[in-house]
């Protein structure tokens, strides 16, 4: 039994082959939230159906953090049911705001991290149904804007 999982193992990762040791270990996250939304057994249709169409769950990334591609690691700061904010733990820069950077995941797209932009937003919720409460909300304030008595991101809020 282990010489076959040896092999199944071996197969995989040939895929992974030139591939850097943080893009491997990004894919393999994205494995593995897909992973947490299917049902055993697998089944390739229902892979390609969760990967090709929204998550019907409120959780959009069951484990709360992520890995950006230059290998630093974000932590989860909050969400609304339709997105996921994440901050980028920088361990050299003061924890001032001008040092922050935010990365956001939509409920629609559960396996792309993306820097928290205007552009970005937009981009990402082009044609869904939060469109318009995206576009309102950008309109009066920045992506990244804070309630300056809770320091909640206001983008939480819509």
């Amino acid at each position: 039994m282990e010489n076959k999982h040896q092999k199944m193992l071996y197969d995989i990762l040939k895929n992974f082959e030139g591939m850097s040791k943080i893009d491997s270990f990004s894919l393999i996250h994205k494995i593995e939230v897909l992973l947490y939304y299917t049902n055993g057994p697998l089944n390739l249709t229902e892979v390609k159906k969760i990967i090709t169409s929204e998550v019907q769950s409120e959780e959009i990334d069951p484990f709360y953090f992520s890995i950006l591609p230059n290998g630093k690691f974000c932590e989860f700061i909050g969400s609304n049911g339709i997105i996921h904010i994440y901050k980028e733990i920088n361990r050299f820069l003061p924890d001032w705001h001008i040092f922050n950077t935010y990365y956001f995941k939509a409920k629609h797209l559960p396996l792309d991290l993306q820097k928290l932009s205007r552009r970005n937003l937009l981009q990402s919720f082009e044609g869904k149904p939060y469109q318009k409460k995206i576009k309102t909300f950008l309109l009066k304030h920045k992506a990244s804007k804070k309630d300056l008595v809770t320091n909640k991101m206001l983008l939480l809020n819509i």
